[in-house]
């Protein structure tokens, strides 16, 4: 072991993993490069960051993959500097561990008893009895519970209570446990998917859009939204929204839930949330003919419609719900038959003239109807009980490096120039407090055990 020690610290390379200054570093640097990762918005289109920076600072971005951080090859490669000096850290410290937990507490002579940080003795001239030696032991043992013996440690009797000796092992704990975790971050990175989709009353999708790769992904079954509802507050706040989903295999219903921000719906390890919603207009126009013949047009957004009378298709370019004049406002699209188009605006309660030809059409804005599309955040991240896991090692790993001490308590009986000798002595490697009033309070057992009077 002292040759394998030897060559593993003249080893450069050891060395350097195994540096306390490479672990700072990478640490000091993963910090700096996550709170970058939190500050800049993360996996926005090109034109997201020309238009909210600079171009110099567009080029650095996208040179450095800042725009996506946590995937980026330069942020991975820090991962695995600190796994790997982590991994050698351990292995470093990992024999000098197993010698202190491997090492006989039972064999030490009541010199070295006496030289422990907490340690009383008693010397008695008479030669105690067997009587007297087993009431001391018997005492000895209520009060510190399961000891094991030494028959003849330098002519005496040994005894030791020896609590929390596996604690040496919570910093390796701690250890496996940020490893754990990066496991599971790279589980969900490499195999997961986070993606979103606007979903209208009555829609069924079976895939989603993946945010960062724009990648349809199929989702393995199919949803539909049966209703949204939204309620605002009166000043025009939107107070609180709710999709009601339905999961369908094949043409099976198999779950049904209401969600609402904070409270998803869960299936098949993929979340579905409530992110947002969008209202989507539909214009109601009446067109007056040259004639006096009156026509009523629906005209929903993201579609065009056809009048037959006069050949004329109307599509919704914008919609504005109030204006200057506090009336909804709508801008609409026309093509004729030769492929001509033209855009105008219509405010609600006024007439526009149409011409076309040799006719004149009135054209006005009856009413808009709204409609709404929910937008569900989609995400599946199969490594996040990974990583709950790697938490609670976490949790008792820290528990044990600073709660749980090794504390070791001996007790000698034995001979020292023709008088009876008594050695209480103990060690804790952490919580010297209260482990000094615990030793106090054996000490008071043993001196009623004694019969000296306190």
């Amino acid at each position: 072991m002292k040759a394998s020690s030897s060559s593993h610290r003249s080893n450069p390379i050891w060395r350097f993993f195994s540096s306390i200054h490479l672990a700072v570093f990478l640490l000091i640097t993963l910090a700096i490069t996550s709170i970058i990762g939190t500050v800049i918005p993360q996996g926005e289109s090109p034109q997201f960051y020309l238009e909210h920076y600079r171009y110099n600072f567009f080029l650095i971005l996208k040179t450095l993959h800042l725009n996506d951080t946590y995937h980026s090859w330069w942020y991975m490669t820090l991962l695995g500097l600190f796994s790997i000096n982590l991994i050698v850290c351990t292995l470093r410290r990992l024999p000098f561990t197993l010698k202190l937990y491997k090492r006989d507490s039972l064999s030490l002579a009541p010199d070295r008893l006496l030289k422990m940080p907490f340690k009383k003795s008693w010397k008695i001239e008479r030669c105690l009895d067997n009587i007297s030696i087993e009431r001391i032991i018997s005492g000895f043992k209520e009060s510190v519970g399961k000891v094991r013996e030494a028959p003849d440690v330098d002519g005496g009797r040994l005894f030791l209570a020896e609590k929390g000796k596996w604690s040496y092992w919570g910093i390796y704990a701690l250890h496996s446990s940020v490893l754990v975790i990066f496991v599971g971050a790279l589980v969900g990175l490499f195999l997961g998917f986070k993606g979103s989709v606007m979903l209208s009353e009555g829609k069924t999708i079976d895939s989603i859009v993946d945010r960062e790769t724009g990648v349809s992904i199929p989702l393995g079954f199919s949803v539909r939204c049966n209703h949204f509802y939204i309620s605002f507050y009166d000043n025009g706040a939107p107070k609180e929204y709710r999709s009601d989903l339905t999961i369908l295999n094949g043409k099976k219903e198999v779950l049904h839930k209401s969600i609402v921000v904070n409270n998803p719906l869960r299936y098949r390890g993929i979340t579905f949330y409530q992110a947002s919603y969008q209202a989507i207009p539909e214009a109601s126009l009446r067109i007056v003919s040259p004639d006096g013949r009156q026509t009523s047009l629906d005209i929903p957004a993201f579609q065009t419609v056809l009048w037959p009378e006069a050949r004329l298709t109307f599509g919704l370019m914008r919609y504005e719900p109030g204006n200057i004049h506090g009336r909804p406002a709508v801008q609409v699209w026309v093509e004729n038959q030769s492929g001509q188009a033209r855009a105008f605006w219509l405010l609600a309660g006024e007439e526009r003239e149409l011409n076309e030809g040799r006719n004149s059409y009135r054209v006005s804005l009856v009413d808009v109807n709204e409609h709404y599309l929910t937008g569900l955040e989609v995400k599946k991240d199969p490594g996040v009980w990974i990583v709950w896991l790697g938490f609670a090692i976490l949790v008792f790993g820290f528990g044990v490096v600073f709660w749980v001490p090794h504390q070791r308590i001996w007790l000698w009986i034995g001979h020292k120039d023709g008088k009876s000798l008594i050695i209480l002595s103990g060690q804790s490697n952490k919580n010297r407090l209260r482990f000094e009033k615990n030793i106090k309070k054996v000490e008071e057992v043993l001196d009623s055990s004694i019969g000296v009077q306190r």
